[in-house]
């Protein structure tokens, strides 16, 4: 994979579950400037409108988003290999490209989501960007889908995917260098959320919720380490100390007791990462298993009830 798509690998892969929303919040990497923004802006965040209302606001995003980042992971076997024939110039007899027509849908109904438009004006501007290549995208890459189905090469000669992929190319590219902007948008204002969520569970004495957070933090903050490499062992492992440690305050419900599983075998594997034992997919497809347990925990349980 390249550098960016092992960024959108990372990107679907945060750990959710904002002020207990039912749906997983995954959303991209937060390398050093995007976690610098997040952190300024947290203090305004609390002042102003509640983190409640700016999580709804974001969350059609984030919707819209994940089923994309979802099927580029899920995918990026198929997806990948095809990409590179594509671009070698060799004589292909099918393809395999990313559903960018759901995206399309997804991101047209955010940005006509009353609530959402104009709460964070920089993710509505990156929105519209995607869109508007989008538009030129998703039915050329679904022309020529239908194309290598139907087998249309053996009646034109391979012309028309020919010059289907001379447009498809550029296109792709440019999407690319959209979807990142607002992946990384995304990406911030989620981080600036879970922050300002953490300080609200501290101010209102629920311990075990903020450490619950804290934790789903952290464990981000390790996986976001295979953005840079070669990986620093020493920083890595501290920072694993600080989950473990983390890990142990938290109290014991059936659905704690699974995510503790599944930041454990998490852990287990980013160490064979880093011994050359595991490759990084593996790394990734356990962190997403503790995705999906962070998300049945309520945190209302974990400090005896809602407060």
């Amino acid at each position: 994979m390249s550098h960016r798509s092992m960024r959108r690998t990372l990107s679907i892969l945060a750990a959710g579950a904002l002020l207990c929303a039912p749906a997983a919040l995954m959303t991209g990497c937060l390398g050093g400037n995007a976690a610098e923004k997040a952190g300024s802006a947290v203090s305004s965040m609390i002042a102003g409108d509640s983190v409640e209302s700016k999580t709804a606001a974001l969350a059609p995003y984030v919707d819209a988003t994940n089923s994309y980042n979802d099927s580029v992971v899920t995918f990026a076997f198929s997806y990948d290999p095809s990409l590179a024939r594509m671009r070698s110039g060799e004589q292909v007899d099918n393809i395999s490209v990313p559903s960018f027509d759901r995206l399309l849908e997804g991101l047209e109904k955010a940005r006509g989501n009353k609530a959402t438009s104009g709460v964070f004006k920089d993710v509505d501007e990156a929105a519209d960007g995607v869109i508007a290549v989008l538009k030129e995208l998703a039915p050329l890459a679904q022309k020529m889908d239908d194309y290598y189905s139907a087998k249309t090469y053996m009646s034109d000669g391979y012309k028309g995917g020919t010059e289907m992929i001379a447009q498809y190319l550029p296109l792709y590219d440019k999407f690319e260098a959209a979807y990142e902007k607002l992946d990384e948008a995304v990406a911030v204002h989620h981080k600036e959320l879970r922050m300002a969520q953490l300080e609200e569970m501290r101010k209102n004495g629920r311990p075990n919720a903020a450490t619950f957070i804290d934790v789903t933090m952290k464990v981000r903050d390790l996986v976001d380490m295979l953005d840079k490499e070669p990986v620093d062992r020493a920083a890595a492992e501290a920072k694993i100390g600080e989950i473990t440690n983390l890990v142990g305050q938290l109290p014991d419900t059936s659905d704690t007791k699974s995510y503790k599983r599944d930041v454990n075998t998490f852990i287990g594997t980013f160490r064979s990462y880093l011994a050359g034992q595991e490759k990084t997919n593996e790394v990734i497809d356990d962190f997403n298993d503790t995705v999906n347990t962070s998300n049945r925990v309520d945190l209302n349980e974990l400090d005896g009830g809602k407060k």
